[in-house]
């Protein structure tokens, strides 16, 4: 027998982003995390793949060889060198902190309070190998980096404008909102900006005007230009988006699609127009799943009209870290194709027309992932509109980069933790796995495999359910179980390792979770419940549960647990205040108000307006009515409340006021609050606290079932 997975086995993890092919597609950097138990951090490096390299054949790995680059472990953003011979990066490490001391660039004030400005290290290593060498020093934070040429870069940075302060006090100054961030705390008036920056002479000059934010970038096979996905804002953040050009060698912004009525999402050359994503929001609301839309001389069509899925991956897993942003995006593979020039004819003006006339059989690909049920698959787009499935064997792509009709992806593979695959689009497209990172780590354990059962609700769809059970099982014996319910709502449970899952099992209980309606995987009539939350789906939950206890002879109802974060959360306290068949709960980062969510929430003004089908001046009535806090006097479940201090998504005020209810109405409760802490605790906090997170958990269910 094997041994068991345990908590700290997450420290033996390594979890992989950001694959980058060479310009000449030979070779992938990449980043590789792990936890730093004793310094309480996580550590990340980057490393190189070398495709022309034939390395070593072992265990179901195949193709080049790996290196680690750098070795600091405080890596951060980075880039190719255009001759792909050197990768430029941002860097946290200790000597850039020490560098900038000396240089005098963090200074403090008269009260001795530090400088707000941060500033942002940048270095170049070989790919080959050596010590990095220091090449810039940024007067504010860098996100991301592109290299334009060997003295010019495009920069994604983080401005801060500067606020006059009286009696030089320290005190924030918010005018506008959203005024803060879940991972970024207080914001204040902050805007992500657009920058070039030049070597030799050390300027900084933003392209992007004071009062826009920057959100995905993409820059042309030419690097003269820059198409951005960003929102112009004084007061309010609006929900819609735009898309603008610059130039990069003059400063010349041109607006490519306003922000009017569409949130666009993401944008690139795509033959001689411009392919974006985005939604007008109109019939599904702000989670509505996006489509793909062609613009050419001011006029736009939609590429996908019938296209109904989510265009990104959704499928949660606990070991992931440190991933691009891919939600709604995509990567155009321009030289997969010989000429880009045919695109589509008289585009219309209505950008909901599919087009008319004929299209080029040879054009570039748009690659994209998009959620499918329960698992994520890559697929490619050409200009006429027609969806290639490339990945059919890897459970999720949860990271990618494309070249000449290649991709590299950081992906799940059955039970089996992030490695780096390269997918080859053929008859039929391969997917091979290229590093080995965690596959020794889960071999010498005993897995629990989640076991797929598809439930009728009276919807077209059904329901995806699983059940694990616990390691050690034997017939004829009853178990503890535990309901866990995923974040969202518009996320899915796959059959992907989850590492807090398998140490349930380990612990001896058995494990139950599905896709209510409101998850993500099945198109815009299943993932829908604006102002139904807490109906359709505790209907979905709960008649899961009935049939595991009808069903499965192992599970012991009268020992049954719940749990759930953020959405999961919300869930696990509305389920408490209307059933008494769990003998214990455990809701972490959750929602428990909407009313107060709405004015504190880093997106509660939009979100709960839209979801919940009502603000607090046209109908308060039903956000409470929503509200688990409205039915706590009915709990009696003992419940543990798990909360992040710096939570700025589902903000601690929530979960203060559940525990505060559970204590005025009698029920046994135990509130954790996490310090430094986010939303994201529980797959991206620090290693103490996010063990100690787990911990607490399950002897909260030991104790009471």
């Amino acid at each position: 027998m094997n041994k068991r997975i345990d908590f700290h086995d997450l420290l033996k993890y390594r979890f992989l982003s950001s694959p980058r092919f060479s310009p000449d597609g030979s070779k992938i950097a990449f980043v590789v995390h792990g936890a730093d138990l004793e310094n309480n951090r996580t550590i990340s490096n980057i490393w190189v793949h070398d495709l022309s390299d034939p390395g070593e054949k072992s265990g179901g790995k195949s193709g080049g060889k790996s290196m680690q680059l750098t070795s600091s472990g405080f890596e951060k953003a980075f880039c190719w060198s255009l001759d792909g011979t050197k990768i430029l990066f941002a860097s946290e490490r200790p000597s850039s902190k020490d560098s900038l001391k000396e240089e005098g660039r963090e200074e403090k004030d008269k009260k001795g309070k530090k400088d707000k400005q941060e500033k942002t290290a940048l270095y170049v290593i070989d790919v080959k190998g050596g010590e990095a060498l220091p090449l810039a020093v940024i007067p504010e934070p860098v996100t991301a980096l592109w290299a334009l040429s060997e003295d010019r870069l495009l920069l994604k940075t983080v401005n801060e404008p500067e606020e006059a302060r009286f009696e030089n006090a320290d005190y924030m100054i918010f005018t506008q909102v959203p005024f803060c961030s879940n991972g970024k705390g207080f914001t204040g008036q902050k805007r992500s900006a657009l920058c070039t920056y030049t070597l030799p002479t050390g300027v900084l000059s933003r392209l992007s005007p004071e009062d826009m934010s920057i959100e995905q970038v993409r820059l042309s096979p030419d690097r003269k230009r820059a198409l951005a996905v960003g929102v112009v804002y004084t007061d309010v953040m609006p929900k819609t988006r735009g898309v603008w050009e610059f130039d990069v060698t003059d400063g010349g912004v041109t607006t490519v699609l306003p922000q009017k009525n569409f949130a666009w999402s993401c944008a690139d050359v795509f033959g001689d127009g411009i392919l974006t994503t985005g939604t007008d929001m109109k019939q599904h609301g702000i989670n509505e799943n996006a489509r793909f839309y062609f613009t050419k001389e001011g006029k736009t069509i939609c590429l996908t009209p019938e296209l109904d899925r989510g265009l990104r991956n959704s499928v949660i897993c606990d070991c992931r870290y440190g991933l691009s942003d891919m939600n709604l995006a995509f990567w155009v593979d321009s030289s997969s194709k010989d000429s880009p020039q045919n695109s589509p004819q008289n585009p219309p003006e209505n950008p909901s027309q599919n087009p008319s006339g004929n299209l080029s059989e040879n054009s570039p690909e748009a690659w994209f992932v998009s959620t499918d049920d329960y698992r994520s698959h890559l697929h490619t787009l050409d200009l006429q509109g027609r969806i290639e499935q490339v990945t059919h064997e890897l459970r999720t792509i949860d990271d990618y980069d494309v070249s000449h009709g290649r991709a590299a992806v950081i992906g799940l593979e059955g039970l089996f933790l992030q490695e780096l695959y390269l997918v080859e689009k053929g008859d039929p497209p391969r997917e091979r796995r290229l590093t080995d990172f965690n596959r020794p780590v889960t071999a010498e354990c005993d897995l629990s495999v989640p076991e797929y059962v598809h439930l009728e609700n009276g919807t077209p769809w059904g329901l995806d359910c699983w059940y694990m059970r616990p390691i050690g099982f034997e017939v004829g014996r009853k178990y503890p179980a535990l309901l866990h319910v995923h974040g969202g709502p518009k996320m899915t449970f796959g059959d992907v390792f989850v590492h807090e899952m398998q140490c349930w099992t380990s612990a001896g209980f058995a494990v139950l979770f599905c896709n209510p309606r409101g998850s993500d995987g099945k198109g815009n009539g299943f993932d829908d419940i604006r102002g139904k939350y807490g109906t359709l789906d505790y209907d979905d939950l709960m008649l899961f549960v009935d049939w595991a206890v009808e069903t499965l002879p192992f599970i012991d109802k009268d020992r049954m647990g719940v749990t759930g974060g953020s959405y999961g959360g919300f869930m696990t306290n509305w389920i408490i205040g209307h059933t008494d068949r769990f003998r214990a709960a455990a809701t972490q980062r959750s929602i428990c108000n909407w009313v107060s969510m709405t004015g504190i929430s880093d997106i509660g003004y939009y979100f709960v307006p839209d979801q919940q089908g009502a603000d607090i001046w046209s109908d308060v009535d039903k956000l409470w009515w929503h509200s688990p806090l409205k039915y706590a006097d009915q709990i009696r479940t003992p419940t543990l409340v798990i909360h992040s201090d710096e939570d700025h998504r589902c903000e601690i005020s929530q979960g203060l006021q559940m525990f505060t209810a559970l204590k005025r109405n009698g029920v046994e409760s135990k509130i954790c609050v996490f310090k430094g802490e986010n939303h994201d605790l529980s797959r991206g906090g620090r290693p103490q606290p996010r063990l100690a997170r787990m911990e607490e958990i399950v002897q909260w269910f030991k104790d009471h079932l």
